[in-house]
Parts: C-alpha cells; sequence; structure tokens
C-alpha cells in the first residue's frame, strides 16, 4: 500500500506538471469513507467547492478540515475569583452575553452539545471559534452530531445560549485556546443565567482539550513565522490510505506466503479528469476566451478559409486540412460561410495553438498569415513552408 500510495503521488504531480496547472498539495481529511495519509491536489478558484489554508511562504498547506494555525490561546490571571451567577434575560449569543457585561469575547466560553455514541458531550469554545466537526470526529473516533434544540434542556438543564461546563454530567473537551484559563464567563446551566469567575482547572477537573478550531486568514502559519491565507479551491485528485476497513467487512482476503490468510490493504486513488480541463482554463485565459496549450488543447491548429465561396480558398484550405492530417497534426477546419470577424473572434475564444489564415491576398503570393494564440505574434508563412512551421512552433 505504501509503495503504491507513493507511485500514485508521483504520478499525479508529474500529469498536473505536465498540463501546465498551478497546484499545490495539501493535508486533508479521508472523509466518512476513513484512512489515513490522505492528500489532496487543489488548485486556487473562487468556484471552489474546498476552503484551503495555505502559507506561501514555506508552502504549508491543508485543507481546513485539518489546518491548524497558530493562535494567541487565553492568559490565566495570577488569581481566581469565585464563581458566581449572573441574571442575563434573553442573552443567548456571544456578542450579546460581551455587549451585556461589557467585556470582550475572548472571556467568554462558548457551549456546544454533540452527540456521539448516544451521549452528549459539551465542546467548549473560545469567544466566536467555530467548531471544525471534521476534528471533533477525529478526536472523538467516529461521526458525531450536534444535538437537537428540543434535547438540550433534557441533557443540561437549558436551552441553546444558557449552556456552559460547570456541574454539566457528562465529557467536557475544550478547544487548546481555552486550556487552563480562568475567570472565564459561561452559561449556568439555566435559562437566561450565565456565571463568571469560571476556573477550568478548579472547577471543571475532568476537562480535556484538543484542537477544534476553524483556521482563519492571517492567522499564523503553524509551520513559520507568516501569516496563512484561507480561500478556496477546486480538488483535482484526491489520495489515501484505506487500510483494511472495507477489505475486512467484505471478507477481501489474500493468501500469504505461508497460506494465511490477510484482509487487502487498499488505497483510494481519485483524479478529476474533468476538473483538470476546468482549471487549466481558469488559470490560461484572457479576454478574448481560452489560451490551450498542446498538451491539452482539442485540437492543434485552428484552419480559418475566409472566403469559402472562392474555389481556390477552398482548394487550399482542403488540402492543408488532409496534409496536416496525415502528419498527426489535429486540425479544426472553420468552413462556415461567415464574416471573416465571426472567424477570428471565435478563433480566439477556442483558444486552440496555432491559427492559420487562408486569404485571397495572401494566397495569391502562396502565403498564408500564422497567428499563434499565446503570444498574438502574427507572420506571414509560404504555403510550401506552413507544414514544416507548424511543427516547429508546435514542437
Amino acid at each position: 500500500m505504501d509503495k503504491s500510495y507513493d507511485l500514485h503521488d508521483s504520478a499525479y504531480r508529474k500529469i498536473f506538471d505536465r498540463c501546465g496547472l498551478k497546484y499545490f498539495v495539501v493535508g486533508a481529511s479521508s472523509g466518512a469513507m476513513g484512512g489515513t495519509g490522505s492528500e489532496e491536489f487543489m488548485v486556487k478558484s473562487s468556484a471552489g467547492e474546498d476552503t484551503v489554508a495555505y502559507c506561501e511562504s514555506c508552502g504549508y498547506a491543508a485543507n481546513v478540515e485539518v489546518a491548524a494555525s497558530r493562535i494567541d490561546s487565553v492568559e490565566r490571571e495570577s488569581e481566581s475569583k469565585a464563581v458566581y451567577e449572573i441574571s442575563t434575560p434573553n442573552v443567548k449569543s456571544i456578542d450579546e452575553l460581551c455587549e451585556f457585561l461589557k467585556i470582550d469575547e475572548t472571556q467568554c466560553a462558548k457551549s456546544r452539545i454533540y452527540i456521539y455514541d448516544e451521549k452528549p458531550v459539551l465542546i467548549l469554545m473560545l469567544g466566536n471559534d467555530e467548531v471544525n466537526e471534521s476534528k471533533l470526529e477525529k478526536v472523538l473516533g467516529g461521526a458525531a452530531r450536534p444535538a437537537h434544540p428540543e434535547e438540550l434542556k433534557d441533557i443540561s438543564g437549558a436551552d441553546a445560549g444558557s449552556i456552559g461546563p460547570v456541574g454539566f454530567n457528562g465529557r467536557i473537551i475544550a478547544d487548546n485556546r481555552l486550556k487552563d484559563a480562568n475567570n472565564m464567563f459561561s452559561g449556568a446551566n439555566k435559562n437566561d443565567y450565565h456565571i463568571g469567575g469560571i476556573d477550568f482547572k478548579r472547577d471543571v477537573p475532568t476537562i480535556e482539550y484538543n484542537d477544534f478550531r476553524i483556521v482563519k486568514s492571517g492567522e499564523g502559519c503553524p509551520r513559520c513565522e507568516k501569516h496563512l491565507e484561507v480561500f478556496p479551491a477546486i480538488e483535482l485528485g484526491h489520495i489515501f490510505k484505506l487500510g483494511t476497513k472495507y477489505s475486512e467487512a467484505m471478507g477481501a482476503n489474500f493468501l500469504d506466503e505461508s497460506g494465511k490468510e490477510n484482509p487487502i490493504i487498499m488505497g483510494s486513488y481519485g483524479i478529476g479528469v474533468e476538473r483538470v480541463m476546468a482549471c487549466y482554463i481558469e488559470q490560461n485565459h484572457d479576454a478574448n476566451g481560452i489560451v490551450w496549450n498542446k498538451l491539452l488543447a482539442p485540437f492543434h491548429v485552428h484552419l480559418l478559409g475566409l472566403n469559402m465561396k472562392k474555389k481556390e480558398i477552398v482548394d487550399t484550405c482542403e488540402k492543408i486540412y488532409n496534409d496536416f492530417n496525415k502528419e498527426e497534426i489535429e486540425v479544426l477546419f472553420d468552413d462556415r460561410d461567415v464574416t471573416a470577424g465571426f472567424k477570428f473572434n471565435d478563433a480566439d475564444l477556442l483558444g486552440m495553438p496555432i491559427q492559420v489564415v487562408i486569404g485571397e491576398k495572401k494566397l495569391k503570393e502562396s502565403k498564408c498569415e500564422v497567428k499563434v494564440r499565446k503570444t498574438g505574434e502574427r507572420f506571414d508563412v509560404e504555403l510550401s513552408e506552413l507544414k514544416n512551421r507548424v511543427k516547429e512552433l508546435l514542437g
């Protein structure tokens, strides 16, 4: 499995390099399928369905499902206050609590209850930080769901907005930013009440800590002194080590050299062929249309006959078309009876690497015009030299 994984990793990189794509590789979650060693090959794009944290300085990259950042935790104060109850009528959110008490959100611990293995787990986040549910499931060891609103009062004694860790009957896990914090505010497990002076070391002795945050742009890179950028990206490919999860379940075994049955050790490898094309276009276009390279272009040459009512134009184009195809130079022949302007615009829009234009004026001199789509360079070529010149341009 390890060998196959490395071979796939190398092959995918070679494919994307040859396609001329600007991509990066991120650590990722293998999701509901399970497994380890997960990598995604990504391209930055506003149309992306994934969100990625990336450091341009050192190259750190990770899907936000697993990304970490360098960010300050709460500083423990030298003295802890006693726990005290505060009446907070109709105060539900962190922002409302901060406004009501005239405090900063970094003094607040937000409570979220999840159900895992049919038992409630209280997750505490600093201020308005959100729970990264992929990280949560990794810590818990399986899928968890948010508790339903109608379940909260039976579990904690309060509805959403008034739940807290002191007196909570169940497992409590806090984000690392809250580690050993004191003089904190949170819900009182009684509707319309909060408590202050919470010391996690003193008042919540069974508390656990882990990284549950969704990282944000501008936070410190975990590998260097620079900062992360968080942006949407398109997934080009995804590889991960699946292990024996499914082979054990399905009884898919192999015999080893001693004749003993063992579950097949599996990997999962996916590549988005259509996505490669879409991402290439996103990265290689101008105001007029696509700019294909020779490897991905549907055709090498776009042949334009400018007046298809003229027999000499038709005959010349047909000869070029047939000669090129014999040489395995793939040609898109625009033989429509439309104006030159339409043909030029459509040729730029479709973006084949080389355009060959056959018009009356040049044809009288046994020449044609060649345009390189990428650079916009135009020049005349003798018809007798056209095939060799195009081969030279295509490399």
